[in-house]
C-alpha cells in the first residue's frame, strides 16, 4: 500500500467554511452579463440536436459533457440586458463547481497529508478557495477549466484512496470511480487528463507495494471506458458521430496549434504577458515553486519508489503547465487548470520549521492577491468588449425580424446569443474558422446561398479579421451585396441589400 490510512479522513471545519466562501464569492456576479464563451456554450447546449454540424448546427472544439453542463445551467432564468445576456444559472454552475472543488481539496488533504499534519489539512482548502475566487484565474467566468477541476480532484482522491487499502470490493469501487471521474474531467475539457497522468506514474511506482494492483488498474480503466462509451453513444443519439468528436477534440487541437504558431497576432503576445503577470500576482506561481521544490527534494532524497505520490504529483503539475502553455490563446481561465496540482503538492508538505512559514507566506500572498483582484472585479464587473457586443446585439434585436440570420466575422458568439438570431455559418468562434475555413469558402457559400443571413457583423472595415484574410473577390462580392448600417466601436453592422 502507498501508506497506512490516516486517522483523520473527514474534511476539517475549515474546509466547510472555505467551501462556503468559495461559493459566496460568485454570488455578487450572478447577474453580470455572460462572457463570450459562456454565451456561446449556453447557446450550443440549448440547440444541440441532430443538425448540419457537430453540435446541432454549430461546431466547437469542446467535448460533449461541457455542453450538457451548460444545458443544465440553461434551466435557470435568462434576461436580455442592455449590458449583455444575463443567465444566473451559468454563474451558479461555476459557484457550485468551486465549492465542490474546495470540499474535495480538503478531503484530499486530510487523506494524503503527513501524519499529525492537521495544519496542512486546514491550509489546502483555504488555498483552493482563494485561487478559485480570484479573477486573476478567470473567475467569475464559468468555463471548461472550473467545471473540470472538481472531477480532477475527485479522481485523484478516489485513486489515491483505492491504493491505500486492501484489494477488497471498496478499493475496486474506488478505482472504478477514479476512472469515471478522470474520464468526466477530460470530457469537460479535453486537456484535463490530470488523473490519467497521475495514474500512469503512480501505478508503476506502486508495483510490489500495493496488492492486486492489476485488478485495481483494470477497475480504473473500466470506469473510464464505461463513461466514454456512454457519452459517445449519447452524443451519437443527438447526431454527433464518434469520428466527428475525435476530429473536434483531438485532431483539431493539433491543427490549431500549428495555425496559432504560424499566424499569431500581436494580441496573442499581449495575452501571454497578461497571463504570466496574473500567474505571478495570484500567488499560484510562488506556491507552485515552493511546494514543487519541496516535493522534488523529498523524491530525490528518498528515491521515486519511496515517494511515489510526490513524483506522480510533480508529473501531474508538469502536464498542467504544458496545458497552460500549449493552449496557445492564453486566456486567464487556463490558470484554473493548475489548481489540482497546487493543492496536491501543498497537501504533501510536512509543515515543520521553515516549511510552515514558507507555506503560510504563500497562502497569505494568495489571499491578498485574490482580495485585491476580487474587489476590482466587483467595482468593474462588465468588460468593455462585452458591453460593446451587447449594443450590437440590441441593435440587431431592434432592427431584425424573426427570419433574419446573422454572421459575426469572426468569433463573439455572445452577439449571436444575445441577439436571439440564428447563424447559418457553423463557426461561432474564430479559431475553428481559421483552421477549418481559412480561405472562407464555407462563408462565401453561406453568404451567397439560399439561407444567406440578413446581417453580418465585421471587425474593422473589411470581412477579414482574427488572423483570417478574406480573398479580394469575396470582399468585393460582400460590399456589392451588403451595406453598412451602424458601427459600435470597431464592430460594424452590415445588412443585405
Amino acid at each position: 500500500m502507498l501508506k497506512p490510512t490516516p486517522r483523520r479522513t473527514r474534511p476539517t471545519r475549515t474546509t466547510y467554511v472555505a467551501s462556503v466562501v468559495a461559493f459566496l464569492a460568485w454570488l455578487p456576479f450572478l447577474w453580470v452579463p455572460l462572457a463570450s464563451d459562456e454565451a456561446g456554450f449556453l447557446m450550443l447546449g440549448r440547440q444541440w440536436a441532430p443538425g448540419s454540424s457537430l453540435y446541432g448546427d454549430y461546431w466547437v472544439d469542446r467535448p460533449p459533457l461541457l455542453l450538457w453542463l451548460f444545458r443544465l445551467a440553461d434551466l435557470g432564468p435568462e434576461t436580455l440586458h442592455p449590458d449583455g445576456l444575463i443567465a444566473p444559472g451559468v454563474k451558479l454552475l461555476g459557484a457550485l463547481a468551486s465549492a465542490a472543488t474546495v470540499l474535495l481539496a480538503g478531503m484530499l488533504a486530510a487523506r494524503v497529508a503527513p501524519r499529525a499534519s492537521h495544519w496542512t489539512a486546514h491550509l489546502a482548502p483555504v488555498l483552493a478557495a482563494a485561487l478559485l475566487a480570484s479573477p486573476l484565474l478567470g473567475m467569475p467566468e464559468t468555463d471548461g477549466e472550473v467545471l473540470a477541476v472538481p472531477f480532477v480532484l475527485l479522481g485523484v482522491l478516489a485513486l489515491v484512496t483505492s491504493l491505500t487499502g486492501e484489494a477488497d470490493r471498496r478499493s475496486l469501487l474506488l478505482a472504478t470511480g477514479a476512472g469515471v471521474a478522470a474520464a468526466c474531467a477530460a470530457l469537460v475539457k479535453q486537456n484535463m487528463v490530470d488523473v490519467f497522468v497521475l495514474a500512469v506514474v503512480l501505478v508503476p511506482l506502486s508495483r510490489g507495494r500495493v496488492p492486486h494492483l492489476r485488478r485495481r488498474t483494470a477497475a480504473f480503466a473500466g470506469g473510464a471506458a464505461a463513461v466514454v462509451a456512454v457519452v459517445v453513444a449519447s452524443s451519437a443519439a443527438l447526431g454527433t458521430s464518434p469520428a466527428e468528436l475525435w476530429d473536434a477534440v483531438v485532431t483539431f487541437r493539433l491543427q490549431a496549434s500549428a495555425v496559432i504558431g504560424s499566424s499569431a497576432s500581436p494580441a496573442t503576445s499581449e495575452r501571454f504577458v497578461l497571463v504570466l503577470k496574473a500567474f505571478l500576482a495570484s500567488g499560484a506561481a510562488l506556491t507552485l515553486l515552493v511546494t514543487g521544490f519541496l516535493a522534488a527534494r523529498t523524491a530525490w532524497r528518498r528515491g521515486p519508489r519511496s515517494a511515489p505520490l510526490r513524483v506522480a504529483a510533480l508529473a501531474m503539475v508538469a502536464w498542467e503547465l504544458v496545458g497552460v502553455a500549449a493552449g496557445g490563446s492564453y486566456w486567464l481561465h487556463y490558470l484554473t487548470g493548475l489548481i489540482p496540482g497546487v493543492v496536491l503538492l501543498a497537501s504533501l508538505v510536512r509543515p515543520t520549521g521553515w516549511r510552515r512559514w514558507a507555506l503560510a507566506t504563500c497562502l497569505g500572498l494568495t489571499v491578498l492577491g485574490t482580495l485585491g483582484a476580487w474587489s476590482h472585479e466587483l467595482a468593474v464587473p462588465v468588460d468593455d468588449a462585452i458591453g460593446r457586443d451587447a449594443r450590437v446585439a440590441a441593435y440587431l434585436r431592434t432592427h431584425g425580424g424573426p427570419g433574419d440570420g446573422v454572421v459575426v466575422a469572426f468569433g463573439r458568439p455572445d452577439i449571436v446569443a444575445a441577439a436571439g438570431l440564428d447563424s447559418p455559418y457553423q463557426y461561432l468562434w474564430s479559431l475553428p474558422a481559421r483552421v477549418r475555413d481559412p480561405r472562407l469558402r464555407d462563408l462565401q457559400a453561406v453568404l451567397s446561398g439560399a439561407d444567406a443571413p440578413r446581417w453580418v457583423v465585421v471587425s474593422g472595415t473589411s470581412i477579414s479579421g482574427w488572423g483570417i484574410t478574406a480573398p479580394a473577390e469575396l470582399q468585393t462580392w460582400f460590399e456589392h451585396h451588403y451595406t453598412e448600417q451602424a458601427s459600435f466601436g470597431d464592430l460594424h453592422v452590415w445588412s443585405r441589400r
